[in-house]
């Protein structure tokens, strides 16, 4: 008999309920990404910043990186730095254990950019590495710059409950702020990025 024998037993005698949850962790998830990219859109429209702010693609950036109309740098949403997004080994399987931050995932809000290639843009990215921890920006394996905005689980529970989902994006409006607070540093390494 496996270690999961009698876990795995549990499951089929329960596949019913569990699979009623399985449905309900989907839409919820949906919910939550659909409030994570109205936040975004609103603080962007605050801000003066531009963006898009659709389902699969939502992102945003200062009018400043636009070049020719494109954006040379942005922030977006996303999952954690390790996480492949196919749930295998430690990683996840519901997007909803991300937004909330449990079972080894994680909610980020990344820097990206497209000012020049990778292998000029590591080594200025890890020259800056330090002082842009500084403002809770750390980077990732890959080169990427980004901060954790995981959603804390309880107050999205009690924000269901009370039917006020955006009582619980405090953790993305922080990072969103300390994207605003750090936007001076990431121009300052896309200026160097594009003499490099």
């Amino acid at each position: 008999m496996t270690d999961n024998a009698e876990l795995d037993g549990l499951i089929v005698e329960n596949l019913l309920d569990l699979d009623a949850a399985a449905k309900r962790i989907e839409v919820i998830g949906e919910n939550i990404w659909e409030s994570i990219i109205e936040h975004l859109d609103d603080w962007a429209k605050k801000q003066g910043w531009k963006g898009a702010f659709e389902r699969d693609n939502p992102w945003t950036a200062p009018q400043e990186w636009f070049l020719e109309g494109q954006p040379e740098a942005w922030f977006y949403p996303d999952k954690g730095p390790d996480d492949t997004g196919e749930g295998i080994g430690q990683e996840p399987y519901f997007w909803l254990s991300r937004y909330l931050g449990v079972a080894g995932g994680q909610l980020c809000l990344w820097f990206g950019q497209d000012s020049t290639g990778m292998r000029k843009w590591k080594p200025l990215a890890k020259d800056h590495a330090r002082v842009l921890a500084e403002t809770d920006f750390h980077l990732s394996d890959s080169g990427n710059f980004y901060t954790v905005c995981s959603l804390d689980s309880k107050a999205v529970a009690a924000a269901i409950a009370d039917g006020r989902l955006e009582e619980a994006m405090t953790p993305l409006l922080e990072a969103l702020e300390r994207a605003d607070n750090a936007k001076t540093l990431f121009s300052t390494l896309l200026a160097k990025a594009r003499k490099a």
